[in-house]
């Protein structure tokens, strides 16, 4: 069940009405009244569930009404004590519960991904042998998923038998069970993309948004590799469709296309387009580009090369006033103090002005935001020892760089104090510990309803800045549900500093001791 159907469950067995919710949830009942029918997603500001499901555990008061609640939820009480507030909270709280591990799959293969632009350009070395057999006729048609695997192959060899690159126009809001189910073509399709792009191919790609989370993260990381060539464009249509009608569009305006439509789920009997009449194409290219004159970017990519174009984002970004949350590596750049970025620079940069510049930018930006919203950094102290060795990678150093730069003992002490004296000043920005974890080599940082830029900080380095709503709210909430799992009880800002100024005593000592 969705959260909307859990929801108006509740309120129905309980006879609660929008208003009387509303006046023990703080919310005001119109809200209420969008989260039951679904209009209002409630996975971005979960603080409210709580009290919904202490307001329901005390409205079910009748036998009946808790056999229907645990036959709904599918429990059997432990015993007669079992708190049933928390039972109702859990079942609310799972879809968001869910979301959250698909961001956490999400990150940990993303973060492993070792694909570079030199191997996906490896593949112009590839011979092209077409691996089936391309029909000469003007239209073709292919029944079903089996059928669109060989119109798309058809496709891709068609785009590498043309002498001149073309953009390739890419659209499809049928499920993507053909393009995965089978390992044998995934392999097949992943060659031929790569060596079509290898040949200076382009692609613009519309996303379909409105696929469960699962379906579009799995999306992305499936085309990351590819999108490190930086010949993609990726782009999503802002506005709800219905979805009952699915359309697939694979044009390539100079050679071929294939074309299906849907209706539900029925792929399986499909009748896909196989097209090289050159009249056709231009029809549908006309259809492509009216509907990509509705669609948005949904993503930039940067890898090392990209290094001006990802600072000029990176400044825009953080000009955004709102909450923030931000989980790097080591430490933030937001907190190093000016010395301190003025010697690293100085040891690892040429171009010295520039990045003076920005740090300076950024600096002015954290701070202004602080004074305002509230800023939370989840770090994760490196042992004792790394620090001494000077093994504490500079965040973003291989983004910023090219090569890896770390910090001396006593920059990265000095970090640390800069970083304790910002949290006795300012009561907006708060520090979370969490444990020591082999997978850390990532960064994700969000802010609230307006963006998420999430970075592979292990070579090759690559960096994802989106803002499409739906994975913005997801990256949040995963970062929140972070929070909440590692944070101490009752921690604030004087308790963190002081576990700062220990750890830092810490390693003054053991640095005597070298």
């Amino acid at each position: 069940m969705l959260f909307c159907e859990k929801l108006d469950f509740l309120m129905n067995i309980t006879k609660t009405t929008n208003s009387a919710l509303s006046l023990n949830t703080n919310l005001d009942p119109s809200h209420i009244s969008r989260l039951r029918n679904g209009r209002r997603n409630a996975s971005k500001n979960r603080t409210f569930i709580k009290a919904m499901a202490e307001y329901f555990a005390k409205r079910c008061t009748e036998d009946y009404q808790r056999k229907a609640v645990l036959n709904t939820v599918n429990v059997n009480l432990s015993s007669p004590d079992q708190d049933f507030a928390k039972l109702l909270y859990d079942w609310l709280n799972s879809e968001h519960l869910a979301e959250v591990k698909r961001v956490e799959d999400f990150i940990s293969v993303f973060s492993k991904n070792n694909t570079s632009r030199q191997t996906v350009s490896a593949y112009s070395n590839t011979q092209n042998k077409s691996p089936v057999e391309v029909p000469h006729t003007a239209v073709s048609i292919y029944y079903g998923i089996e059928g669109k695997r060989q119109a798309v192959l058809c496709f891709l060899s068609e785009v590498l038998a043309s002498p001149r690159p073309q953009t390739l126009l890419l659209f499809s809001d049928e499920a993507t069970d053909w393009m995965k189910a089978d390992m044998e073509f995934a392999a097949q399709w992943a060659s031929l993309m790569s060596q079509v792009i290898a040949h200076g191919n382009k692609i613009k790609i519309i996303h379909t948004v409105e696929r469960n989370l699962d379906e579009m993260l799995g999306a992305i990381n499936q085309w990351v590799p590819l999108y490190m060539s930086g010949a993609i464009e990726p782009y999503f249509y802002p506005k709800k469709r219905d979805g009952v009608f699915k359309r697939t569009l694979f044009i390539a305006p100079a050679s071929a296309a294939v074309i299906s439509s849907s209706v539900g789920n029925i792929e399986d009997q499909t009748a896909n387009l196989f097209i090289k009449n050159k009249k056709a194409i231009k029809a549908y290219t006309e259809e492509f580009n009216q509907y990509l004159a509705l669609c948005k970017p949904l993503m930039r990519i940067f890898m090392p090369e990209d290094e001006q174009a990802y600072l000029a984002t990176m400044i825009e970004f953080e000009k955004e006033q709102t909450n923030t949350i931000i989980k790097t590596e080591s430490l933030s750049l937001l907190t190093i103090p000016e010395n301190v970025a003025e010697k690293i620079i100085n040891r690892y940069h040429s171009n010295k002005d520039i990045f003076t510049e920005y740090f300076q930018l950024r600096t002015d930006s954290f701070i202004k935001n602080i004074q305002k919203n509230s800023l939370t950094e989840i770090i994760q102290l490196p042992p004792v020892d790394t620090v001494i060795n000077e093994k504490v990678k500079v965040t973003f150093s291989d983004m910023l760089n090219r090569n890896t730069a770390y910090y001396t003992v006593e920059e990265f002490i000095l970090h640390i104090e800069n970083i304790i004296q910002i949290l006795l000043i300012y009561k907006n920005y708060h520090i979370c510990l969490c444990e020591n974890s082999s997978e850390n080599n990532f960064m994700i940082y969000a802010k609230e309803d307006l963006g998420t830029i999430i970075a592979k900080t292990s070579a090759p380095a690559v960096i994802i800045a989106l803002n499409e709503s739906n994975m913005t709210a997801a990256f949040w909430d995963y970062l929140r549900n972070l929070i909440g799992f590692y944070a101490y009880r009752n921690l604030d800002n004087q308790a963190v500093a002081n576990i700062l100024r220990d750890y830092i005593q810490k390693i003054k000592q053991n640095q005597n001791n070298h």
